[in-house]
């Protein structure tokens, strides 16, 4: 039997001010295995900044953040070892291959099997792009790219910040199952959204700012 506690991440009293303007405050919420949460409010709300703060990027004025019961700063390393972090930027090389992309975010983490990268294309959406250079793509092959990389690197915690941007209907029913995949293995989501996403088959919880 493993030892490797289920995965759970609490907020207690949240508090964050930046220019004089409180994002939010007093902000709790538990997110335990097989748990999606998704973070909503207006432009300014502060969707992000909470999404950088939950990461550890941002430093909050008040409250605690823990992960499995301890608080992050503690565990800090072994915290990003379980997160991975999707924020409105691809962050894919545009004068690499797509091949090429996912082996080099792989090497960045916990690297799968190398016979595996083309089966990870497929399930996105880019089957048979394996050696086409990410610069000649559109803006939703570029998008699905990016999120290739959940499958690469083996995390528990998906921190997504609006990871529908630029997918067709499609695009967007591909990575539901893929959110669900992910579910169902006792992983946990916490995303924004402005899309007006149909959650079937998924419990969620909606956090409003």
């Amino acid at each position: 039997m493993s030892n490797i506690p289920e995965p759970s991440l609490t907020v207690n009293g949240l508090n964050c001010y930046r220019y004089d303007k409180a994002f939010f405050r007093g902000l709790s919420f538990t997110a335990g295995a097989g748990k999606l949460l998704q973070i909503e409010g207006e432009n300014g709300s502060g969707k992000t900044t909470l999404l950088k703060v939950l990461c550890g990027l941002i430093e909050t004025d008040e409250g605690e953040i823990l992960w499995c019961g301890k608080s992050i700063y503690s565990v800090i390393d072994e915290y990003r070892g379980e997160l991975h972090y999707l924020g409105h930027k691809n962050g894919i090389k545009a004068g690499l291959t797509c091949l090429e992309n996912l082996k080099v975010l792989s090497a960045l983490g916990n690297q799968i099997t190398t016979n595996a990268y083309s089966a990870v294309l497929r399930r996105y959406g880019l089957g048979g792009y394996d050696n086409i250079y990410a610069y000649t793509l559109s803006a939703g092959q570029k998008r699905r790219l990016s999120l290739a990389r959940l499958a690469v690197n083996q995390t528990r915690l998906w921190i997504l910040d609006e990871p529908f941007t630029s997918l067709d209907e499609k695009g967007k029913n591909d990575m539901k199952r893929v959110f669900q995949d992910h579910l169902k293995a006792n992983g946990i989501i916490l995303l924004t959204s402005h899309d007006n996403i149909q959650w079937q088959d998924i419990d969620v919880t909606r956090i409003q700012l």
